[in-house]
């Protein structure tokens, strides 16, 4: 069944009917439409010129599938031109050198030099960039924020490492190797790199005996203009694959928010206003990283499917915004916790010291409670939410801790069913599971000790 469905793929890809096909081979179009569906088979000849035709092995064509192979041929194609690239540029960096005077050598130098340190100046708004991305999403001394720290000082001195190589490699070819030309000996054919119909025709030029061809004045001449004009290009898309990593990382973000937005419909809410909202981001966010792409790419974008989706992204956004507000104006808000968590306490006494200092690793509400009978004592007392934290009061050398650790095993299903719950019943509470109290309890003269110790 494989050349009947090889010979229907070649064909179609080819844009020809089955009677086209057929007056190409000189028979009927039954007979062409026997072969595809495999009820009959051509004789040898017709094999033989169906390969002439659709230029492919007489193997390939009857016992292998023609996609895959086309496929392996044009990656092993572009894999051995890559590299036959590679070596003619390498050849021609010798050649550039042999051939230029010691005067030219250094002027290209000093050219080099310059287009060195403009990359390197470059580094400056990278930097600057990085860092103001950095603080923008720092949330205090956590694991996230150290993670995310990391993850974007990775990536911004990786993408501007890979910018500033290709950037100088571009820069060297368009600028000095782009002058250099194998000329056969016969002074018939010229070959450049990107002028060649076939890239054998440039192996066989360049394995011929050749002499050397450099456009001397090109690399003399030196436009400042120009030159800054293409470093800006560069940077620009350098600076736009760098933006797209937190675009893509947003785009993941918003459809898995979009897809727990659909799953909570049938817990029986349905907010219309984040959905639309939610879509609304995601066509933004599509046509951002298809006109970034395009951009880096040289790729031409269609100015009016990009105006369209943007104009449809703004309308469902409003639309989305404006549902949203509403709903949420209508809620009722309860400035307590949810009644279905329950609060936990622990309770130490202490004796007075004038030196005694009270402090936590946890920023909470700190009360103070007057009881003065308690005039050589402290009472502390700790009000948490076993769900989300674990707690404890530690005696040491330096005062009285609190130290507050996370749960390891949180209770999201719980808390989300909490939450929904809220939403049915058109409330809000507050949720505010990771907030401690700590009460203080002695005596007046006691408290000023310990707040001007704590402070």
């Amino acid at each position: 069944m494989k050349f009947g469905e090889n010979l229907q793929k070649l064909r179609k890809e080819k844009g020809i009917s089955q009677e086209q096909l057929a007056e190409q081979l000189g028979v009927t179009r039954q007979s062409v439409s026997k072969w595809e569906s495999g009820a009959s088979y051509p004789e040898m000849d017709k094999i033989v010129m169906l390969c002439q035709y659709f230029h492919c092995d007489i193997n390939v064509l009857i016992n292998k599938d023609v996609s895959e192979e086309r496929q392996k041929r044009e990656a092993s194609n572009a894999f051995k031109k890559f590299f036959e690239g590679v070596f003619l540029y390498l050849r021609k960096i010798v050649y550039l050198f042999e051939h230029l005077s010691i005067k030219e050598f250094l002027k290209m130098a000093v050219q080099v030099f310059i287009i060195v340190c403009v990359i390197l100046l470059l580094a400056i708004p990278f930097v600057m960039l990085r860092d103001v991305i950095v603080s923008l999403f720092y949330t205090g001394d956590n694991i996230f924020s150290h993670f995310f720290h990391k993850f974007w000082y990775f990536i911004f001195n990786l993408g501007y490492i890979v910018f500033a190589i290709t950037s100088f490699i571009y820069i060297f070819k368009i600028k000095y190797l782009d002058s250099v030309q194998f000329v056969q000996s016969n002074d018939e054919v010229k070959v450049n790199d990107e002028e060649a119909i076939d890239e054998k025709e440039v192996v066989n030029v360049i394995e011929k005996p050749v002499k050397v061809s450099i456009n001397k004045s090109k690399i003399s001449e030196f436009s400042i203009v120009d030159f800054f004009v293409k470093v800006i290009v560069l940077f620009f898309k350098g600076f736009l694959i760098i933006m797209l990593f937190p675009l893509l990382l947003g785009f993941v973000m918003t459809i898995i928010g979009f897809v727990l937005l659909i799953s909570i419909i049938f817990r029986g809410v349905f907010l219309s206003g984040p959905i639309l909202l939610g879509i609304s981001i995601i066509i933004f966010l599509l046509i951002l990283i298809k006109v970034c792409i395009n951009f880096i790419l040289n790729l031409k974008t269609k100015k009016q499917l990009v105006i369209i989706a943007l104009l449809s992204s703004i309308a469902l956004g409003a639309i989305g915004v404006g549902l949203s507000i509403w709903y949420f104006v209508n809620l009722t808000i309860i400035n307590e916790v949810p009644k279905e968590f329950k609060s936990s306490s622990i309770e130490e006494v202490y004796p007075m010291d004038n030196d005694l200092v009270i402090y936590s690793d946890w920023y909470g509400n700190l009360d103070f409670v007057v009881d003065n009978s308690m005039n050589d004592k402290v009472k502390v007392r700790v009000d948490y939410y076993p769900e989300v934290a674990d707690v404890s009061i530690v005696k040491n050398d330096d005062g009285i801790y609190l130290s507050y650790d996370s749960v390891r095993k949180l209770d999201i299903g719980k808390i989300t069913k909490v939450i929904i719950n809220d939403l049915k019943d058109k409330k809000v509470h507050s949720y505010q599971l990771d907030a401690s109290n700590m009460t203080i309890t002695t005596s007046s003269k006691n408290i000023e000790i310990l707040k001007d110790n704590i402070n």
